[in-house]
């Protein structure tokens, strides 16, 4: 894809079903910015994700990825900072950077999406304390 197209209806709808995948599977809200970021890239994704996260404890992650700069991070929540490491996020950045070399950039974000969510796991089970109403059902 050259800078500045858009995407297809296909495509799009490939990116919102590998983002929807990785949120249902993990329980973290992940995002995806591909376009321009600005003058400072780093300080834009870090922006997005704060726009993201309802708190401080809100598990969040956004893939930001700006072809015309060739720039492109992983920004995670302290929260999903215990559950997506630094190395997975490398390791996924580096999935997607190979295929965005191939010029496949859906390809690559759909791939950094499915290994994040594998990184992260499932999410951890609610506990009901003993004597609640729903732990006795």
């Amino acid at each position: 894809m050259a800078p500045g197209e858009a995407f297809t209806p296909e495509q799009a709808d490939r990116l919102e079903r590998a983002r929807q995948a990785a949120q249902s599977q993990s329980g973290i809200r992940f995002a995806v910015r591909i376009g321009g970021l600005g003058d400072d890239p780093k300080l834009a994704a870090e922006r997005l994700l704060g726009g993201l996260a309802d708190g401080h404890h809100d598990e969040a992650v956004l893939i930001a990825v700006s072809p015309g700069q060739r720039f492109v991070q992983i920004v995670t929540t302290p929260a999903a900072r215990k559950r997506v490491s630094d190395a997975a996020a490398g390791l996924a950045t580096l999935a997607m950077t190979s295929s965005f070399a191939l010029g496949d950039l859906v390809g690559g974000v759909v791939t950094g999406l499915r290994q994040l969510a594998d990184a992260a796991g499932a999410p951890a089970a609610v506990r009901v304390p003993a004597g609640h109403a729903a732990a006795r059902r």
